[in-house]
């Protein structure tokens, strides 16, 4: 019987220690092993029935699982409290970079930017860069421009027309999913033929978006005195199919011709530190190309719908001393900048202090002539579209 209470009490004693966390130590206790040795050793005569015996085999199980429970709770509590040291023992700088890199999944927008490469032989190429497993990718790309136009995307293609005398290469704007018409087909409409001078004629794409393109004209005539003459204009996508009008600066702002500046023909659209702007030439009586003047104007949504960027260009400047442009999505998940022959594509603007998402290589004299933002289903569809239609 003194037995029996003896190691009820050292039970209810080891019961005791156990609810205690966590442990003093890992493991047991030299105390605690030898007490549970002793109990191990120890010969109690069999003056039960063999229900009992089974029952005291069951409650040392208990026992042993009760401590192996404990230890392995005790271990865990020690990694969660370890994993919240470190947690809480990040530098600001590295969760700032871990947030970086964490938000660069947010991508939804898409950007169709078109290429004017002026080494040697003018040469252009359209590039659609949109998110592809929830990060940027150049989806689709090939030469020429392919520009939206309403619900739809036309190409604005290049042509050669000889006479006998005259040399033309010029453009041609048409439905992407239909044939351009033939440069002898549209040539004599365009150009006049004279015998006794011989002419060469080219051109070269400045802007291309939404329903306008802003073209630049040399030609050079061999009539006595031989003379080059260059001009800068702007006219519709659907003109530049047939008779190819210029289009004044008041019919694009839908203004009277308040101002002289107003009615000019020979106008265009550039880029300058991130925006479209219009420009025209410093003397209008010159036809000779060279110096130009920015106007002071606010282009309508006609000539591009999204024209605005995330930060002054002094900020852009001071973070990309390289930089020559810039372009931000109108949802503000996609900020791209145009700096030392590179296309660099990062998130949101809280993003350009890391790496980009996305680097683009450019030729040695490319310039951006388009930039068009797709936002909502138009990502989709002009990924499929473009990967279609440009080769």
């Amino acid at each position: 019987m003194m037995k029996r209470i003896e190691a009820e009490f050292e039970a209810e004693e080891l019961k005791r220690e156990l609810s205690v966390s966590p442990l003093r130590q890992r493991g047991f206790s030299d105390d605690l092993r030898k007490r549970i040795e002793t109990r191990v050793d120890e010969k109690i005569p069999c003056t039960r029935s063999w229900l009992k015996v089974v029952g005291s085999f069951c409650s040392a199980a208990v026992i042993v699982a009760a401590i192996t429970v404990f230890l392995v709770n005790g271990e865990e509590a020690k990694n969660i409290a370890l994993t919240e040291h470190n947690t809480t023992a990040l530098q600001p700088d590295q969760a700032a970079l871990f947030d970086a890199y964490g938000s660069q999944n947010s991508f939804t927008s898409g950007l169709l930017i078109g290429l004017r490469n002026d080494d040697r032989d003018t040469s252009y190429r359209t590039l659609y860069i949109a998110p592809r497993n929830d990060r940027p990718a150049v989806v689709a790309q090939g030469s020429g421009i392919l520009v939206p136009y309403k619900r739809d995307f036309w190409r604005i293609e290049p042509l050669h027309y000889e006479t006998v005398t005259d040399r033309h290469d010029f453009f041609i704007a048409h439905p992407a999913t239909q044939r351009a018409v033939e440069a002898r087909t549209i040539g004599p409409t365009l150009f006049k033929d004279d015998p006794s001078e011989k002419v060469i004629h080219t051109e070269k794409i400045l802007f291309a978006a939404n329903e306008y393109v802003s073209l630049e004209t040399n030609e050079t005539s061999t009539r006595v005195p031989s003379s080059t003459v260059s001009k800068t204009w702007t006219t519709t996508i659907p003109a530049l199919a047939s008779k190819r009008k210029p289009v004044t600066l008041g019919e694009v702002l839908s203004a009277a011709a308040k101002k002289e500046d107003f009615a000019l023909d020979q106008w265009f659209v550039t880029r300058d530190q991130g925006r479209w702007v219009a420009m025209t030439s410093t003397d209008r009586s010159s036809t000779s190309g060279g110096e130009y003047r920015q106007l002071d104007v606010q282009l309508p949504k006609t000539v591009i719908n999204h024209d605005e960027i995330c930060c002054t260009w002094s900020e852009i400047g001071s973070r990309f001393p390289g930089a020559s442009d810039m372009f931000s999505s109108p949802e503000n998940d996609m900020t791209i900048v145009n700096a030392d022959g590179m296309l660099l594509v990062f998130g949101s603007p809280n993003q350009l202090g890391g790496e980009p998402a996305l680097s683009i290589k450019l030729k040695t004299k490319e310039t951006v002539v388009m930039a068009q933002w797709a936002t909502d289903h138009y990502v989709d569809e002009w990924a499929q579209k473009t990967a279609e239609l440009l080769r």
